[in-house]
Protein backbone atom coordinates (compact mmCIF):
# COMPACT_ATOMS: atom_id res chain seq x y z
CA UNK A 1 0.00 0.00 0.00
CA UNK A 2 1.20 3.20 -1.26
CA UNK A 3 0.99 6.26 1.74
CA UNK A 4 1.30 8.89 -0.63
CA UNK A 5 -2.83 9.07 -0.39
CA UNK A 6 -3.64 7.32 -3.66
CA UNK A 7 -4.65 4.11 -1.79
CA UNK A 8 -8.73 4.79 -2.70
CA UNK A 9 -8.07 6.02 -6.16
CA UNK A 10 -8.70 4.04 -9.11
CA UNK A 11 -7.99 5.59 -12.64
CA UNK A 12 -10.05 3.71 -15.29
CA UNK A 13 -8.18 3.26 -19.08
CA UNK A 14 -9.46 2.60 -22.48
CA UNK A 15 -9.27 -1.18 -23.34
CA UNK A 16 -9.89 -2.72 -26.40
CA UNK A 17 -10.95 -6.61 -26.58
CA UNK A 18 -10.02 -8.12 -30.12
CA UNK A 19 -12.91 -10.12 -31.10
CA UNK A 20 -11.54 -13.73 -31.88
CA UNK A 21 -14.01 -14.57 -34.70
CA UNK A 22 -10.86 -14.57 -36.96
CA UNK A 23 -9.25 -17.07 -35.91
CA UNK A 24 -11.36 -19.45 -38.04
CA UNK A 25 -13.08 -21.52 -35.07
CA UNK A 26 -16.91 -21.78 -35.34
CA UNK A 27 -19.00 -21.74 -32.56
CA UNK A 28 -22.36 -23.80 -32.54
CA UNK A 29 -25.15 -25.44 -30.62
CA UNK A 30 -24.17 -29.14 -30.30
CA UNK A 31 -27.14 -31.13 -30.93
CA UNK A 32 -28.13 -33.56 -28.48
CA UNK A 33 -29.15 -37.42 -29.91
CA UNK A 34 -31.99 -38.19 -28.81
CA UNK A 35 -31.47 -42.38 -29.90
CA UNK A 36 -29.16 -42.20 -26.59
CA UNK A 37 -32.37 -44.53 -24.62
CA UNK A 38 -32.57 -47.31 -27.26
CA UNK A 39 -28.67 -47.62 -26.81
CA UNK A 40 -28.88 -49.84 -23.33
CA UNK A 41 -31.77 -51.83 -24.50
CA UNK A 42 -29.32 -52.90 -27.35
CA UNK A 43 -26.74 -53.64 -24.44
CA UNK A 44 -29.00 -55.45 -22.32
CA UNK A 45 -30.21 -57.48 -25.30
CA UNK A 46 -26.49 -58.75 -26.63
CA UNK A 47 -25.70 -59.29 -23.10
CA UNK A 48 -28.50 -61.86 -22.62
CA UNK A 49 -27.91 -63.44 -25.75
CA UNK A 50 -24.38 -63.77 -24.77
CA UNK A 51 -25.52 -65.22 -21.57
CA UNK A 52 -27.49 -67.61 -23.36
CA UNK A 53 -24.47 -68.93 -25.69
CA UNK A 54 -22.58 -69.06 -22.68
CA UNK A 55 -25.00 -71.46 -21.69
CA UNK A 56 -25.92 -73.58 -24.51
CA UNK A 57 -21.92 -74.08 -24.92
CA UNK A 58 -21.47 -75.08 -21.41
CA UNK A 59 -24.77 -77.75 -21.48
CA UNK A 60 -23.20 -78.90 -24.42
CA UNK A 61 -19.24 -79.25 -23.56
CA UNK A 62 -20.64 -81.12 -20.36
CA UNK A 63 -22.69 -83.50 -22.79
CA UNK A 64 -19.92 -84.07 -24.59
CA UNK A 65 -17.37 -84.78 -21.28
CA UNK A 66 -19.97 -87.12 -19.76
CA UNK A 67 -18.47 -91.06 -19.82
CA UNK A 68 -21.36 -93.84 -21.31
CA UNK A 69 -22.06 -96.47 -19.48
CA UNK A 70 -22.21 -94.90 -15.39
CA UNK A 71 -25.81 -95.01 -14.65
CA UNK A 72 -27.44 -94.36 -11.27
CA UNK A 73 -30.99 -96.48 -10.47
CA UNK A 74 -33.36 -94.97 -8.75
CA UNK A 75 -35.17 -97.42 -6.67
CA UNK A 76 -38.89 -96.88 -6.06
CA UNK A 77 -39.75 -95.41 -2.37
CA UNK A 78 -41.65 -97.42 -0.01
CA UNK A 79 -44.73 -96.06 2.23
CA UNK A 80 -43.17 -95.42 5.04
CA UNK A 81 -40.15 -93.64 3.91
CA UNK A 82 -42.33 -91.62 1.74
CA UNK A 83 -44.66 -90.64 4.80
CA UNK A 84 -41.22 -89.75 6.99
CA UNK A 85 -39.84 -87.48 3.88
CA UNK A 86 -43.00 -85.82 3.60
CA UNK A 87 -43.74 -84.79 7.03
CA UNK A 88 -40.12 -83.83 7.67
CA UNK A 89 -40.32 -81.46 4.95
CA UNK A 90 -43.14 -79.90 6.19
CA UNK A 91 -41.78 -79.59 9.61
CA UNK A 92 -44.31 -81.92 11.35
CA UNK A 93 -41.77 -83.50 13.39
CA UNK A 94 -44.32 -84.28 16.65
CA UNK A 95 -46.52 -86.20 14.12
CA UNK A 96 -43.00 -88.07 12.55
CA UNK A 97 -42.40 -88.96 16.37
CA UNK A 98 -45.83 -90.43 16.69
CA UNK A 99 -46.23 -92.26 13.24
CA UNK A 100 -42.62 -93.51 13.88
CA UNK A 101 -43.71 -94.86 17.03
CA UNK A 102 -47.26 -96.27 15.88
CA UNK A 103 -45.56 -97.91 12.89
CA UNK A 104 -43.04 -100.14 14.35
CA UNK A 105 -45.71 -101.19 16.66
CA UNK A 106 -47.53 -102.75 14.12
CA UNK A 107 -44.27 -103.84 12.42
CA UNK A 108 -43.34 -105.37 15.93
CA UNK A 109 -47.08 -106.48 16.73
CA UNK A 110 -46.71 -107.81 12.41
CA UNK A 111 -50.06 -106.28 11.85
CA UNK A 112 -49.20 -104.79 8.59
CA UNK A 113 -49.89 -106.30 5.59
CA UNK A 114 -47.58 -106.45 2.34
CA UNK A 115 -50.04 -104.02 0.72
CA UNK A 116 -49.19 -101.71 2.84
CA UNK A 117 -45.44 -101.58 2.95
CA UNK A 118 -45.15 -101.77 -0.94
CA UNK A 119 -43.45 -99.12 -2.57
CA UNK A 120 -45.12 -95.88 -3.09
CA UNK A 121 -47.02 -95.78 -6.74
CA UNK A 122 -45.08 -93.52 -9.33
CA UNK A 123 -46.99 -90.89 -9.28
CA UNK A 124 -46.86 -90.29 -5.88
CA UNK A 125 -43.18 -89.77 -6.45
CA UNK A 126 -43.62 -87.68 -9.86
CA UNK A 127 -45.92 -85.48 -7.89
CA UNK A 128 -43.17 -84.48 -5.03
CA UNK A 129 -40.67 -84.53 -7.93
CA UNK A 130 -42.71 -81.91 -9.72
CA UNK A 131 -43.41 -79.81 -6.40
CA UNK A 132 -39.64 -79.71 -5.98
CA UNK A 133 -39.50 -78.34 -9.17
CA UNK A 134 -42.17 -75.33 -8.90
CA UNK A 135 -40.17 -74.53 -5.31
CA UNK A 136 -37.18 -74.33 -7.38
CA UNK A 137 -38.37 -72.34 -10.29
CA UNK A 138 -40.93 -69.94 -8.39
CA UNK A 139 -37.51 -69.16 -6.47
CA UNK A 140 -35.24 -67.94 -9.44
CA UNK A 141 -38.33 -66.38 -10.71
CA UNK A 142 -38.10 -64.31 -7.68
CA UNK A 143 -34.74 -63.85 -7.73
CA UNK A 144 -35.19 -62.98 -11.62
CA UNK A 145 -37.52 -60.32 -10.82
CA UNK A 146 -35.64 -58.64 -8.03
CA UNK A 147 -32.75 -57.89 -10.78
CA UNK A 148 -34.74 -56.28 -13.05
CA UNK A 149 -36.28 -54.24 -10.33
CA UNK A 150 -32.82 -53.32 -9.34
CA UNK A 151 -32.28 -53.11 -13.73
CA UNK A 152 -35.25 -50.29 -13.95
CA UNK A 153 -34.21 -48.30 -10.95
CA UNK A 154 -31.00 -47.84 -12.54
CA UNK A 155 -31.95 -47.16 -15.82
CA UNK A 156 -34.29 -44.84 -14.45
CA UNK A 157 -32.01 -43.19 -12.55
CA UNK A 158 -29.11 -42.68 -15.57
CA UNK A 159 -31.82 -41.71 -17.70
CA UNK A 160 -32.73 -38.64 -14.74
CA UNK A 161 -28.82 -37.96 -14.36
CA UNK A 162 -28.91 -38.37 -18.93
CA UNK A 163 -31.79 -35.46 -18.44
CA UNK A 164 -29.96 -33.43 -15.48
CA UNK A 165 -26.60 -32.70 -17.85
CA UNK A 166 -28.56 -32.53 -20.99
CA UNK A 167 -30.55 -29.37 -19.57
CA UNK A 168 -27.62 -28.05 -17.85
CA UNK A 169 -25.46 -28.41 -21.01
CA UNK A 170 -28.68 -26.55 -23.13
CA UNK A 171 -27.75 -23.63 -20.13
CA UNK A 172 -24.31 -23.72 -20.49
CA UNK A 173 -24.82 -23.13 -24.37
CA UNK A 174 -27.23 -20.39 -23.86
CA UNK A 175 -25.43 -18.84 -21.54
CA UNK A 176 -22.00 -18.70 -23.80
CA UNK A 177 -24.08 -17.75 -26.80
CA UNK A 178 -25.23 -14.70 -24.48
CA UNK A 179 -21.71 -13.79 -23.50
CA UNK A 180 -20.74 -13.73 -26.71
CA UNK A 181 -23.81 -11.63 -28.45
CA UNK A 182 -22.62 -9.17 -25.38
CA UNK A 183 -19.25 -9.32 -26.12
CA UNK A 184 -19.49 -8.18 -29.68
CA UNK A 185 -22.39 -5.85 -28.99
CA UNK A 186 -19.99 -4.49 -26.33
CA UNK A 187 -16.88 -4.05 -29.12
CA UNK A 188 -18.91 -2.72 -31.52
CA UNK A 189 -20.04 0.38 -28.68
CA UNK A 190 -16.51 0.47 -27.86
CA UNK A 191 -15.12 0.85 -31.34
Amino acid sequence: MATDGTEGAYFLEQASIVDDSGDEFQYEEVPIDDDIASEPDDDLDAAVRTIQEAAQDLAASSKEDKIPGASVVQRPEVVDDFVRNFLVKMGMSKTLDCFQTEWYELQQKSLLNEEDVRTVPDIYSRNQHLDNQIKALRREVDKYKNAATKAKETYVKLRKERDFHRMHHKRVVQEKNKLISDIKRFVHVAS
